[in-house]
C-alpha cells in the first residue's frame, strides 16, 4: 500500500553542530524529521510536473500526516487535514469535526484526533481515548488515566471525567475513510482536487498515492462492500499539497523522443492540508 503516512516531528538534539575545531563541543541542534519528501530544489537533475510547471523549488511530491500536539504544520511543510467523527467510550460520537492523523492503521483506516474542540479537564468521557493537547499545571493526569509522567501528545484512555484543572485533550479514535463531507460516527474523509475539480474524497491514501471511489458499490468500506472492486478499478493520482495541475512521469516509464510514452504519466492530486 506504499509507505505509511509519516508524522512531522521536531527531534530534540537530533542534529549535529560542529564548531570550527574537529571536536563536537556544542549541543546538537533540533531537526524536523519525516516532514515530507525532499523538495525539488534539493534534487539533482530535477524534473518538475508538466505540461505547465506549477511546482517550485521549495515544494515536493508526497504528503504527510500530523499529530497536532507533537508537530507543527507550516507553509513549507503542510500536513493533511481531515473531517472526522470519533466514537467515544459511551457509544456517542463527537460529530463531524476538523481532525488530524495520529497514525495510519491501514490503507483506508487511521487513528485520528478531533482537533477542532479540545475537551477540558472535568469533561472527559470514561472509556474514551484522548491525546493531551494542553498539559496545564493543575490537571492530575494520573487520576484520569494518563499516568504519572504524562507529556504533551500522550494518548490515553480516560478512567474518570477528571477535575477542574487547566489541562485539555483531543478526542481520539480509529476512523475509516468515507465518500462524504459529513462522515458518520466512526468514519472520516480526506478531500482532494484534480485539475481544478471541486473537492472529492479519498478511498485510499498513502504518502505517494490517493485513489478515488470509481467502481465502489456503496461509496463506503462497510462490511458488505468488500470485494474485487476494492482497489481494482479506482483512478489513482500522485499526492501532493501544492497543485492539482499537470502530470508527472511514472518511475521507469518509457520515454520516446523526450516525451512520455502512452500511459507514462500520472495526474497530480492536491490533498487538503493545514499550514499552522
Amino acid at each position: 500500500m506504499g509507505r505509511a503516512l509519516k508524522i512531522q516531528k521536531t527531534g530534540t538534539n537530533n542534529g549535529v553542530t560542529y564548531p570550527t575545531s574537529t571536536t563536537v563541543s556544542q549541543p546538537a541542534q533540533s531537526t524536523n524529521v519525516d516532514q515530507g519528501y525532499p523538495n525539488f530544489g534539493s534534487l539533482t537533475n530535477t524534473v518538475y510536473n508538466a505540461p505547465v510547471q506549477t511546482l517550485d523549488a521549495a515544494q515536493f511530491l508526497g504528503v504527510v500526516g500530523g499529530s497536532p500536539a507533537t508537530s507543527t504544520a507550516s507553509v513549507t511543510y503542510p500536513e493533511i487535514v481531515a473531517k472526522v467523527n470519533v466514537v467515544l467510550g459511551d457509544g456517542s460520537a463527537t460529530g463531524v469535526k476538523i481532525g488530524r492523523i495520529i497514525r495510519q492503521k491501514g490503507s483506508h483506516k487511521f487513528l485520528v484526533a478531533a482537533t477542532q474542540t479540545p475537551i477540558s479537564d472535568g469533561s472527559f468521557v470514561v472509556g474514551s481515548a484522548y491525546q493531551i493537547s494542553t498539559l496545564g499545571t493543575t490537571t492530575n493526569w494520573a487520576e484520569v488515566g494518563a499516568g504519572n509522567d504524562a507529556v504533551l501528545g500522550d494518548v490515553f484512555t480516560a478512567t474518570s471525567v477528571g477535575g477542574s484543572g487547566d489541562g485539555a485533550a483531543y478526542p481520539v479514535g480509529i476512523c475509516v475513510l468515507s465518500n462524504t463531507a459529513t462522515p458518520t460516527a466512526g468514519n472520516m474523509s480526506i478531500a482532494y482536487s484534480v485539475g481544478d475539480s471541486a473537492a472529492v474524497y479519498a478511498s485510499y491514501i498513502t504518502n505517494k498515492w490517493v485513489r478515488d471511489w470509481n467502481g465502489m458499490t456503496y461509496g463506503t468500506y462497510a462490511d458488505g462492500n468488500f470485494g474485487v472492486n476494492i482497489q481494482s478499478s479506482e483512478n489513482f493520482y500522485v499526492a501532493n499539497f501544492f497543485t492539482d495541475e499537470g502530470t508527472v512521469t511514472w518511475s521507469g516509464a518509457e520515454i520516446i523522443n523526450s516525451a512520455d510514452a502512452q500511459n507514462g504519466s500520472l495526474q497530480l492530486a492536491q490533498i487538503a492540508s493545514v499550514t499552522s
